[in-house]
C-alpha cells in the first residue's frame, strides 16, 4: 500500500483526465523569497494547524498561537495517530524483511487498548499486501534484486521531513514521497485535501529545489475490514492559492492576536472543543 503500479496507474490515468497540470513559476516552492510565496512573517507554524481548515474560523490557531492553549487528546487524534505508527511500521518491516530475512512481527507498545485491534487489523493487511506483491515481482522476474523488489513493492519514502521555515512554517512531515508526488494518508474525516498537498510539496520544492505537481490523498477506512481510496490531485496554480491564503490568513491571526471567534458547527472532534465550549464540556 501503494504498490509501484499502483502509484504509476494512478498517476497517469490522472494526467490523462487533467491534462498538463499548469504552474505558474510565481507558485513553486523555491520562490520562496518572492511573493506570492514568501510569508507575512516566519512563526513557525505547523502546516497541519491550518492548512486543512478543520476549525471553520481558525480559531484554533489563536488558541494555540497566541494564548498558549493545548489541545486536548480526543480519541480521533489518538487512533488516528495510532494507525499512522502500524502503516509506517508495516512497511519498515517490509523492508527489514525484504533485505535480510528478518521476519515481520508487529509492535503495538503504547497503543491504548482501545486502538489495539485495528492497529492489528490494518498491520496484518498491509503486510498481507506487501508480502504478496513481493512474491509476485520476484517470481515475474519483475525483481532483479532485492533493492528492485523493494522498489516495485513499497516504493514510498515515508515520513519525509523538510525545513517549512523558507514559508513560515515549522519542520513539514509528509507521510510519503513517491515518483514525484507528495502522498498523505488520512482515517478520517479530511477537507482542503487538494490545499494541504500543495503545501507539502512547496514545502519540498522550497528545501530541495525539485518540481512537485501531483499529490495523492489515501482514504483509509479499518473496522473489521480495511479499505481504502487512493485520489490524485494536480498542485496546480489554484491548490497552490488555495494553500497561500490559508497560511496567510493564520499568520494574520498570530500577529495581529485576533480572536476569530467560535465556529457555529464546531466539531466534538477538535482538540479545542473543550476551551471553546467549556460550559458544554462538563
Amino acid at each position: 500500500m501503494l504498490t509501484l503500479q499502483e502509484i504509476a496507474r494512478l498517476l497517469r490515468r490522472a494526467k490523462i483526465t487533467w491534462g498538463p497540470v499548469e504552474i505558474s513559476p510565481e507558485y513553486r516552492g523555491w520562490n520562496y523569497d518572492k511573493p506570492p510565496v514568501k510569508p507575512p512573517a516566519y512563526l513557525g507554524l505547523a502546516l497541519s494547524d491550518f492548512a486543512y481548515g478543520y476549525c471553520p474560523t481558525g480559531r484554533n490557531i489563536y488558541l494555540k498561537y497566541v494564548l498558549g492553549e493545548r489541545g486536548a487528546a480526543v480519541k480521533a487524534l489518538v487512533e488516528g495517530q495510532a494507525l499512522h505508527q502500524a502503516l509506517f511500521k508495516a512497511l519498515e518491516d517490509y523492508k527489514k524483511y525484504a533485505y535480510s530475512g528478518h521476519p515481520m512481527s508487529p509492535s503495538f507498545e503504547g497503543v491504548p487498548e482501545d486502538v489495539r485491534p485495528k492497529a492489528e487489523a490494518l498491520y496484518k493487511y498491509v503486510a498481507t499486501r506487501l508480502l504478496g506483491e513481493h512474491s509476485y515481482v520476484s517470481a515475474a522476474r519483475l525483481a532483479r534484486s532485492r533493492d528492485s523488489a523493494v522498489f516495485y513493492t513499497a516504493p514510498i519514502a515515508t515520513q519525509v521531513a523538510v525545513d517549512g521555515s523558507p514559508l513560515g512554517m515549522s519542520y513539514v512531515v509528509a507521510d510519503g514521497v513517491a515518483l514525484g508526488a507528495v502522498i498523505e494518508f488520512k482515517f478520517g474525516p479530511a477537507q482542503n485535501v487538494d490545499a494541504a498537498l500543495a503545501g507539502y510539496a512547496m514545502a519540498i520544492e522550497a528545501d530541495w529545489g525539485v518540481p512537485i505537481d501531483c499529490g495523492i490523498h489515501v482514504q483509509i477506512t479499518v473496522n473489521s475490514t480495511v479499505e481504502y481510496k487512493a485520489t490524485a490531485y494536480p498542485l496546480g496554480d489554484s491548490a497552490r492559492t488555495k494553500f497561500l491564503e490559508l497560511r496567510d490568513e493564520a499568520i494574520d491571526i498570530v500577529i495581529a492576536g485576533r480572536d476569530p471567534g467560535v465556529a457555529p458547527d464546531c466539531p466534538k472532534t477538535c482538540p479545542f472543543y473543550h476551551i471553546c465550549h467549556a460550559d458544554r464540556s462538563r
